[in-house]
């Protein structure tokens, strides 16, 4: 069965180690589970990881981040920390995340799939321009923060995240969603709330998840006297960090600042993805690939996903209208149409995710690490926002609407790349 990512869980605690692959195993990830630290790092050395999972780390366990930093082969492994002395160590500060003590198992799978999601990224950038090295530096401009503050007793102040920072505010979760989907861009929305409110806490954050151009932004949310079933329930709506509001402030800050980093390498990556399309492996203006850079692409990338038996999809979007607006109003007109929609397509997409355009009436999609189930659920949102928009085309006097059907078609054994894309083409409804 195609696994989401690969995971090595480090614990000398054998039980603990089970119980918690037990549940990374359920969400589809292949879990290596290791006791000893140098048997970890020999391991991993091997087979590098999208995730390395450090629990209870003392001594070796945790100087085990530094040695992984160190080598060339799992440098860029993402690392986590849980349940450790460690937990204000330098080591622990150069982790991609610390772990509450006593977090969840469950909890624990929600609150890395970033994590795994910046494997991807990473895995991409690789995949489409070898030659393009790493991702460029990150970001250096102010973060900005919007503040949603429900609870009067646990009102953070204006400076928390520095004099440089950006600080909104919304008194509401009906005015933040507003300030949200509005034409700022924030890294970071940080939620003070008491837990009476815990249902419309984990409403608007299923719904800021749900949009299209909103689902990578982290939450942060501060909630006391919260329990372990609400904690999973924000988890699961998408929260990136779950406190309790009796935390230090301390905590919070370093919280915040973390997810706005991980925010600054997500942003990095993908400049560097968007370097990979140019003039030679697609349509830069439009911001999807040529079919000739696809098929290349496809052979690498089912290549590596069998290699590691990873999930892949593909999706086949046909736009009749496309064909209609060529009869009606000429061949000038469809391209104009097809364009628009080219430049839609790319923007509600993943950056990990890659589009390419066959003709003026046909797009593929491919979601790497990605089930067919959920590309699915992906790709109706998407059409769904397509349906609902109208697009002006010179020429033609009227609002042009479209209808996209979607076919989606995941990777089965022996797939070649046209294999996979005719079945994508064949699901279309």
């Amino acid at each position: 069965m195609a696994n989401l990512g690969n995971i090595c869980i480090v614990c000398p605690d054998q039980e603990r180690s089970r119980v918690v692959a037990a549940y990374f195993e359920h969400a589809r990830y292949h879990v290596d589970v290791q006791t000893n630290p140098d048997a970890a790092l020999a391991a991993m050395s091997t087979d590098a990881p999208d995730v390395a999972l450090i629990i209870d780390p003392k001594g070796a366990e945790g100087a085990l981040l530094r040695r992984l930093r160190e080598l060339p082969e799992t440098a860029n492994v993402s690392i986590a920390f849980a349940d450790g002395e460690t937990a204000h160590t330098a080591e622990a500060h150069a982790a991609d995340d610390v772990l509450p003590a006593g977090i969840d198992a469950d909890a624990m799978v929600f609150r890395l799939q970033p994590l795994f999601r910046l494997a991807t990224m990473k895995s991409e950038l690789r995949l489409r321009a070898r030659d393009l090295g790493t991702a460029g530096p990150s970001p250096t401009g102010p973060a900005r923060a919007l503040y949603i503050g429900l609870n009067p007793d646990t009102t953070l102040a204006a400076d928390f995240l520095g004099d440089d920072a950006v600080w909104e505010s919304a008194t509401s979760t009906a005015e933040a969603e507003i300030i949200l989907t509005g034409p700022g861009m924030f890294d970071l929305v940080v939620v003070d709330a008491p837990v009476v409110l815990l249902d419309s806490v984990v409403g608007l954050c299923r719904d800021m998840r749900d949009n299209s151009r909103l689902f990578n932004l982290p939450f942060l949310v501060r909630m006391p006297g919260l329990d372990k079933a609400g904690a999973r329930d924000l988890y699961r709506a998408g929260v990136s960090r779950v406190l309790d509001a009796s935390d230090a402030p301390e905590t919070a800050q370093g919280e915040a600042r973390s997810l706005i980093a991980l925010q600054n390498r997500r942003a990095a990556l993908r400049d560097s993805l968007r370097r990979t399309l140019t003039e030679a492996t697609g349509h830069p203006r439009q911001a999807v690939y040529t079919e000739e850079f696809l098929h290349a692409y496809l052979e690498r990338r089912i290549a590596l996903a069998v290699r590691q038996n990873r999930a892949l999809s593909v999706v086949h979007l046909h736009l009749p209208e496309a064909v209609s607006l060529r009869d009606e109003a000429g061949p000038a007109a469809c391209a104009v149409l097809s364009e628009q929609l080219a430049r839609w397509l790319a923007r509600l997409i993943r950056v990990e995710d890659l589009a390419a355009r066959l003709t003026d009436s046909d797009f593929i999609v491919v979601l790497p690490d990605t089930l067919p189930s959920e590309a699915q659920v992906v790709m109706n949102r998407i059409a769904g926002v397509l349906t609902f928009t109208d697009f002006a085309v010179p020429e033609v006097y009227r609002p042009v609407k479209i209808w996209p059907l979607v076919g989606v078609a995941g990777l089965e054994p022996g797939d070649a790349p046209g294999d996979i894309l005719n079945r994508a083409r064949a699901n279309l409804n």
